[in-house]
């Protein structure tokens, strides 16, 4: 078996945003070292800029850690100060619509990791939206329509 084995200053990060404010970069760290099911980004995000929208995984597990930079974590209804060092974990389906927000005049470094699962539902409340991944698609909540064909119905 292979060493799988990189230098992180050697993968290029890419620019992302999702609208006016919300974005920086992102260096895929996980898959460019070749993991399967652990992903590790490395978000930097500019003064005045969020990580991304407020949001919360379905499935999804995720560990936070502030590496550079000053900000606030927004968490549910809190803006908690953050600085390096500080690490925050969400498990799956924790309610709280959470995301960084760099207060401070240098950028904000995050590293991000969690699950890559091909079933990921994240919610974006905020927008009203869905994004499934395993539709590759945003699916707007007010036309969400329930269903009675569910695992636990089957079961019975």
């Amino acid at each position: 078996m292979p060493l799988r084995r990189l230098a992180i200053s050697e993968v290029k990060p890419f620019a992302y945003a999702f609208e006016a404010g919300i974005g920086g970069t992102m260096t895929d760290v996980g898959r460019t070292l070749g993991s399967e099911t652990i992903g590790l980004i490395i978000q930097t995000v500019p003064p005045g800029n969020r990580a991304s929208r407020r949001h919360r995984h379905v499935f999804q597990e995720e560990i936070l850690i502030v590496m550079g930079g000053a900000g606030m974590l927004l968490h549910g209804d809190e803006r908690i100060a953050v600085k390096p060092g500080d690490a925050f974990c969400y498990l799956a389906n924790d309610p709280e619509l959470h995301t960084f927000e760099n207060t401070g005049s240098a950028d904000l470094v995050i590293w991000a990791f969690g699950n890559r699962f091909p079933h990921e539902v994240c919610l974006y409340p905020d927008q009203g939206v869905a994004f499934v991944e395993g539709l590759g698609a945003e699916v707007p909540l007010d036309r969400i329509a329930a269903s009675a064909w569910t695992e636990d119905r089957r079961k019975t």
